[in-house]
């Protein structure tokens, strides 16, 4: 084999290296293509959410139409256009409701994961017949002003809660006005697409919901790269 030049070609020097000597080129430049196939991998994989539950591909909400705390109505193409968690209860509830809702709270007055955006919490009522808009957005003050409020008759909001699985049930004589609601402590996570993606099951904790968000968020993301790349010819 002749001393390599310095105006050699890759394929002069390929024509003019031993076999050992391209086999070991080939082996290093096998092993290198691997290692940035592996940290590419790397890079894309996400461990699973500590609480939540995924929901592979995610299933589209129902269109409804209900009633937003400023009285004016509001579809399910109203919701955000980012992450949205979705809340059932009613303004009477004595601890369930402000409990989570206080969990919510704390979660975003105490954000601090850099450039991520909390997602929208919006608290939905099923208990239409005493909670007008100006009695949910009384209650919300307590926890967050920036919080949405919904509600709607029971034949409104039914397509919207057979559709996450939100189970309600009432008890309780015409006019009469102290009842109880029976209702999931579920917050639900919805995509930008108005997709349900995610459920968190209680106990709820502030910092393990954001954690997790963010977690659910990625993995939705590189599902929506993994769905590009697939359908790209």
């Amino acid at each position: 084999m002749r001393p390599l030049n310095a105006d050699d070609t890759p394929c002069e020097i390929m024509k003019n290296m031993s076999n050992t000597s391209k086999n070991i080129l080939i082996i290093g430049l096998t092993l290198l293509a691997g290692g940035i196939i592996m940290l590419l991998s790397a890079e894309r994989e996400v461990p699973l959410p500590v609480v939540a539950t995924l929901l592979e591909g995610g299933a589209p909400l129902p269109e409804v139409q209900l009633i937003d705390k400023m009285g004016q109505n509001f579809n399910t193409s109203d919701l955000s256009d980012s992450f949205s968690l979705l809340f059932f209860g009613f303004t009477h509830c004595p601890d369930i409701c402000p409990l989570t809702l206080n969990v919510l709270a704390n979660m975003v007055n105490d954000w601090k994961i850099p450039k991520i955006t909390p997602p929208e919490v919006i608290f939905v009522s099923v208990d239409g017949a005493r909670d007008d808009p100006s009695q949910i957005t009384n209650y919300l003050e307590n926890f967050n002003t920036n919080f949405q409020g919904l509600s709607g008759s029971p034949e409104a909001l039914d397509p919207l809660l057979k559709s996450l699985g939100v189970i309600v049930h009432t008890q309780h004589q015409p006019g009469e006005q102290f009842y109880s609601v029976t209702h999931n402590p579920t917050i639900y996570v919805i995509s930008p697409e108005k997709k349900l993606i995610a459920v968190f099951s209680p106990p709820h904790e502030a910092e393990i919901i954001a954690n997790d968000f963010v977690t659910i968020r990625r993995h939705y993301l590189n599902s929506k790269v993994d769905y590009l790349e697939k359908s790209t010819p």
